[in-house]
């Protein structure tokens, strides 16, 4: 950690600036994240480039109102990124191929615009939803070709400093990291850190299983005690569950994938028993109040709103098959806010499945599963890791709609995780071996 942050010193100074000039006025933060980011690419430094992206995606996540400046920058960040990536295609040599498995979803996705009751809001969130897809692996293959190993290494200390400061905030400025009592970090909500340390949680994993010499003994037990003492924080079951099942399956699928179907079919007898004795289990493990036992039939207001989803859903054949465009779950659920919350949920579908269904309809919902299923078979002939990560995120987006967002720090981590996992271990080789005598990676 102390070699990470003396090499890259400059560079989260400068993130560090982006925070203070949100606190000092708005319009001083963007002049201050717009110059930045040209710079970077005047420099060719298309690492921080990505790197801060991600900063200000989690940056957009906060409930801070000093920080609302990341709201409307991010969408810039993307524009910007993008324009890098398509008028300097001498600095983008290298074919992305990733997101063509999601092209039927994403061309269906503009369809489904015209039926939006808001038209520009869905255009703008299907598009972003799109370039994040093109830009995401597009970024992290020229990256890994400059720096190989070393750019995996600095964004696993990136992400964990960040973890570190929320952690610090505890003692500093406790109102700052929770939200009616629970831990949420320098994000926004707990649920919403613990799917970002869900998927930090696996990101690391996938890198130490590749990359067994990257990160030593002790550095492994600090990085792996941050991100589950903030998980087991911020009370959140569906986090945990979903790095248990995570490291379950995995412990099957590294000896034989026979043997972890095997598992799978184990899980899937034992479940219900476990799911009806849940609230014994956790009351006997002395877990009952940190992660509220007491909500678990009723989901904390979860079934309320997939019963509401389901009959929106169902409500005309048009919209089983179509649905209303991006954003219209959000709409939906703005609109009737104050009836829901008299049946007991705030929020939204907390269910990508059913967002995916009621925005881009049933042919949607297909689409999008047949992209992430493609994904998920190509990796599967590199790395063992990509079925446990299949059965992580699949039940993570069955209490969250997570993945139906573009703009967010989870969506852009979940395809830093696929992109990994999808480029063979000879090519980082070859690019660490490129970049012998290249100066190390400022991330």
């Amino acid at each position: 950690m102390k070699e990470f942050i003396q090499r890259n010193g400059q560079f989260l100074i400068m993130l560090l600036i982006w925070v203070v000039s949100g606190f000092v006025n708005t319009y001083l933060a963007y002049a201050a994240v717009g110059i930045s980011i040209l710079l970077l690419k005047r420099r060719s430094m298309y690492a921080e480039l990505i790197v801060g992206f991600l900063f200000i995606l989690i940056l957009s996540d906060s409930r801070q109102y000093q920080l609302d400046f990341a709201k409307t920058i991010k969408n810039v960040y993307l524009v910007l990124l993008t324009f890098f990536m398509l008028f300097d295609k001498k600095q983008f040599r290298y074919k992305n191929t990733f997101f063509l498995p999601f092209v039927p979803f994403l061309a269906w996705s503009v369809v489904t615009v015209i039926k939006a009751p808001q038209f520009s809001l869905a255009a703008q969130k299907t598009l972003s939803y799109g370039l994040l897809f093109l830009v995401t692996p597009t970024y992290f293959i020229k990256v890994f070709h400059e720096y190989g190993k070393p750019f995996l290494r600095d964004l696993v200390w990136f992400i964990t400093l960040l973890l570190i400061i929320g952690l610090g905030l505890i003692v500093l400025k406790p109102d700052f990291v929770f939200l009616a009592g629970r831990y949420t970090g320098i994000l926004g909500n707990p649920n919403g850190l613990g799917i970002f340390g869900t998927l930090f949680f696996i990101f690391f994993a996938c890198v130490q299983i590749k990359f067994r010499d990257l990160f030593n003994k002790n550095e492994l037990i600090v990085i792996y005690s941050l991100i589950i003492l903030s998980l087991i924080l911020t009370g959140s079951r569906n986090a945990l569950t979903s790095v248990l099942l995570f490291l379950f399956f995995l412990r099957f699928y590294k000896i034989s994938y026979w043997l972890g179907f095997l598992a799978l079919i184990g899980v899937a007898f034992v479940y219900q028993t476990v799911i009806s004795n849940l609230p014994t289990i956790l009351e006997a493990l002395g877990l009952a109040e940190a992660l509220r036992a007491d909500t678990l039939e009723s989901g904390s207001g979860r079934l309320v709103a997939w019963l509401f989803a389901w009959n929106i859903i169902n409500s005309s054949v048009e919209q089983f098959l179509m649905g209303g465009g991006f954003s219209f779950d959000e709409f939906l659920f703005f609109m009737y806010r104050d009836w829901l919350s008299t049946l007991g949920h705030q929020g939204g579908v907390h269910n990508t499945y059913l967002a995916l269904w009621m925005n881009t309809g049933i042919i949607g919902l297909i689409l999008w599963l047949i992209g992430f299923f493609r994904t998920i078979f190509k990796a599967v002939s590199i790395t063992y890791t990509a079925v446990p990560l299949m059965y992580a995120v699949l039940f993570s987006c069955t209490f969250e709609a997570w993945l139906m967002g573009s703009l967010n720090p989870y969506t852009i981590t979940f395809l830093l995780i696929l992109s990994l996992i999808t480029t063979k271990d000879e090519s980082f080789q070859l690019a660490g071996s490129e970049t012998a005598d290249a100066p190390a990676e400022r991330t």
